[in-house]
């Protein structure tokens, strides 16, 4: 295991991409123990892929890149406005809003800051915010994409877990924290906006606007309703849910909205392959990985440490976030699930804590790598388009990260806060 540890650090440090670096620690590690034919990489890659509900993984990313082209999201950023414009700060908490509108659509963090940050940054700015509190609030706020339902990072994390978990119960688990997440940044935005002295931004609050607003934005609520109602119904598995997601996306683009042409199709089609390879690539020779830690015993051995050290199920759980915490300073969330769930999945069953708000609290915290340098892939993205640095945000992102890991330790610590719906569809 110190083997495995040292081949991926030096891979990782030398900036090989992390798929490649899970396969050569894989190759690397085959070869020195002999352990093992090369023969059999061939055979477990393909097996880290070989799942029906994977399928879902590019679906609904193509799902959310037909959305944004087909003029919905712009629908969806008036509708935040309506509702939250008239607040000081107003801009700010358009942006937190409409990134929980478009989690509803997308589920994927990357997507979601790009797609707001490159509507909202720009006129942020002109409107007199501070540009690295611009890149803060979006890329903060995009953190909320893989909690609320649909989830990439939910489903993945129901694959690797190996059917402990369902996918469905992953998705309900996720709408309150999203909520509590997207309303503890308002509170956190409003405060940066009074002692900056940020402007309000929308018109006088009026329900009748917000009514109208929500008239045209319907098309974008519509899509978490279609996946989550379906779903639950038992119409369709959430893969035949992604596929209806992109049925409606086209149909809404092509039909209604007619802003979706066959050169936009394209590019979303080669958009959501690209952003797919890249996830089904760490899948597959993360398989490796996973392979050589069953086969040496890695999960029951680690578990085994862990209970003669406690046997309180939430210390257990407060170590476990940590360090997941302190992993995501130099992995991504992806790399970092696909690693890791096999060794602590089967630890925290042993403690008795219930696996899918274990999930819940895997995936909120390895969400956190998207802001914390110097990885920080969705701060580097807002930073580019606010045109500033990560060294000027980092201020400002402290006490966006505090808040984001302060509600996942208290919903570490009261499981009731957020499980009672996934309980109220007897998910748990």
């Amino acid at each position: 295991m110190i083997l495995l540890a040292i081949v991926f650090a030096t891979t990782v440090l030398l900036g090989v991409p992390v798929a490649f670096c899970l396969g050569l620690t894989g190759v690397v590690f085959i070869l020195v123990t002999g352990k093992a034919s090369l023969m059999t990489i061939p055979t477990l890659m393909f097996g880290g892929i070989d799942s029906f509900c994977l399928m879902a993984i590019p679906l609904f990313i193509m799902a959310g890149f037909l959305i944004q082209h087909s003029g919905v999201l712009s629908k969806l950023v008036e509708l935040a406005n309506a509702l939250v414009g008239h607040l000081r700060g107003g801009l700010a908490h358009v942006n937190i809003v409409a990134s929980m509108f478009f989690a509803g659509v997308s589920g994927v963090a990357l997507a979601d800051t790009a797609a707001i940050g490159s509507m909202l940054i720009p006129p942020m700015i002109k409107e007199g915010y501070d540009r690295k509190f611009t890149a803060v609030v979006t890329a903060s706020s995009s953190v909320v994409g893989p909690i609320i339902p649909p989830s990439v990072a939910m489903i993945i994390y129901a694959y690797v877990a190996g059917g402990r978990v369902s996918v469905a119960g992953l998705f309900l688990s996720g709408v309150v924290p999203g909520i509590i997440l997207g309303l503890g940044m308002i509170a956190l935005a409003y405060i940066f906006s009074i002692r900056r002295g940020y402007p309000i931004s929308g018109e006088k609050f009026s329900f009748l606007n917000v009514l109208r607003k929500a008239k045209s934005g319907i098309l974008g609520l519509m899509v978490p309703i279609i996946i989550l109602g379906g779903i639950l119904s038992g119409m369709f598995t959430p893969t035949e849910a992604g596929a209806v997601a992109v049925a409606y996306a086209l149909f809404t683009g092509i039909f209604i909205t007619r802003k979706l042409t066959l050169k936009k199709i394209g590019y979303c089609f080669l958009e959501a392959s690209k952003t797919s390879a890249v996830v089904f690539m760490m899948l597959a020779t993360a398989k490796i990985i996973g392979w050589l830690l069953i086969t040496y015993q890695v999960p029951a051995k680690l578990t085994a440490i862990l209970m003669s050290t406690t046997a309180n199920p939430q210390i257990f759980l407060i170590i476990i976030l940590l360090s997941l915490l302190l992993i995501g300073f130099v992995l991504e969330a992806v790399a970092t699930m696909i690693m890791l769930i096999p060794v602590f999945a089967p630890a925290a069953l042993a403690y008795g804590i219930e696996p899918h708000h274990f999930g819940l609290l895997f995936v909120m915290t390895v969400q956190v790598a998207l802001i914390t340098p110097p990885v920080a892939l969705g701060l580097f993205i807002a930073c580019r388009l606010a045109k500033t640095t990560i060294e000027e945000v980092f201020i400002d992102i402290w006490p966006f990260l505090f808040l984001i890991f302060g509600i996942i330790i208290l919903i570490a610590l009261f499981p009731g806060l957020v499980m009672w719906l996934p309980r109220l569809f007897g998910y748990t």
